[in-house]
């Protein structure tokens, strides 16, 4: 969609339409990095493809994360190139606008330095701070957590776009369900568990049942052959393990 409107001195051309983001973090904040490469002279790469988010390797959903931290909305309100204007939003909670011989009000630079280096402003874009939050401050909020765990724990980014964090073990699971807060949802739980049963396991047991049963006793484990798997009953994910043999 465009339109062209007349201004005083001034020639304002509307552009864009309405985009589909979807329902994911990594999504919103490309989407938000998308929209800041569009009104600025800078590379649009894969680090950008919102509908695409899922195909990111783990290297490059850190190279996003970085973008954005590099790209943040202060940056170019501050410059005049984002317009926090409710008055120039049609339909939507972002607008672009091409803007020839002068601004609406306010001073768009021909230039802005980026990390060090001189990049041209092509256009303005208005949207107002529940689209601010929702695209880039929520999401950045989020995931600044959770590059805080990588640096502290060991953690695996898929490349559905979701940071999975590897399970704590610990020696306090059982055999049966146990109560503690999941580290991951953060949630008080009691854990969901899974019995295995193990068929090699079961068959030394039946020829080396007393050596089996004393040796289970020493070891403070029950005599059933089934590893029983903890999982978190209010997000899903695996917690831990506990292995009878």
């Amino acid at each position: 969609m465009s339109a062209t409107l007349g201004m005083k001195n001034t020639t304002v051309k509307m552009f864009g339409g309405k985009a589909n983001v979807p329902n994911n973090t990594m999504a919103k904040l490309m989407y938000y990095l998308h929209c800041a490469v569009t009104v600025i002279q800078y590379e649009n790469s894969v680090l950008t493809d919102y509908q695409n988010y899922d195909d990111l390797s783990g290297e490059e959903l850190l190279a996003v994360y970085e973008l954005a931290k590099l790209l943040n909305p202060s940056l170019f309100i501050n410059a005049g190139i984002f317009i926090l204007d409710q008055r120039l939003l049609v339909d939507s909670d972002n607008q672009f606008y091409e803007i020839t011989d002068e601004t609406i009000g306010v001073h768009v630079n021909q230039e802005i330095v980026i990390g060090g280096r001189s990049v041209k402003v092509l256009k303005v874009m208005a949207c107002n701070r529940l689209w601010l939050t929702r695209n880039y401050y929520g999401p950045i909020q989020e995931i600044d957590s959770i590059i805080r765990d990588y640096l502290n724990q060991k953690t695996t980014i898929t490349t559905s776009g979701n940071f999975e964090t590897e399970p704590i073990t610990s020696p306090d699971y059982r055999s049966v369900p146990i109560t503690m807060t999941c580290p991951y949802c953060k949630a008080l739980i009691t854990t969901k568990t899974e019995d295995r049963f193990q068929i090699l396991a079961c068959i030394c047991c039946l020829i080396f049942w007393l050596f089996y049963c004393c040796f289970q006793i020493c070891r403070n484990k029950n005599l059933l052959c089934c590893n029983t798997t903890h999982r978190c009953p209010n997000c899903g994910r695996y917690l831990g393990s506990y292995d009878a043999c």
